[in-house]
């Protein structure tokens, strides 16, 4: 393959483009709310974690590979929405773990749906051990580019 004309960025950005829009659409028709699919993305994995352990925002930054000041930013808004309550764990009161509220408890059966029908989709035409070298693959692109 002529690695000049090898767009890997380019390629990526546009998949992650179509997988955003279908998300998007997904999460929009599930539920009757502003709520941005990183959001949605942020309910479901602290609803999915939260029963076992305490998450802080370091464990979304270091999950969603976001920047410290687009996980306050989103969890400021996620606040004022009634998403998320940010409550002072009793070892270090400077610390805040992140609770989902009530609103956001009963929206995620829904939210989770719907990104499971677009993760189906994603998979179905792939064997587990494409799976795998598809995650070797990307792992190898983000440590290039630490």
């Amino acid at each position: 393959m002529n690695k000049d004309k090898l767009k890997l960025g380019l390629d990526i950005n546009k998949i992650n483009h179509i997988i955003s829009r279908k998300v998007d659409a997904a999460v929009i028709n599930a539920i009757d709310d502003n709520l941005t699919v990183s959001q949605a993305y942020v309910i479901d994995f602290i609803y999915n974690i939260e029963k076992n352990k305490d998450i802080f925002q370091k464990d979304l930054e270091k999950k969603f590979d976001l920047k410290r000041s687009s996980v306050s930013l989103m969890l400021n808004n996620m606040e004022k929405s009634d998403l998320i309550q940010r409550v002072p764990v009793a070892e270090d009161a400077r610390l805040k773990k992140i609770v989902l509220t009530e609103k956001s408890i009963e929206l995620n059966e829904k939210i989770s749906n719907a990104i499971d029908s677009i993760e189906n989709k994603l998979s179905k035409d792939l064997t587990e051990e494409e799976i795998k070298v598809f995650y070797r693959v990307l792992n190898k692109i983000r440590n290039s580019l630490d």
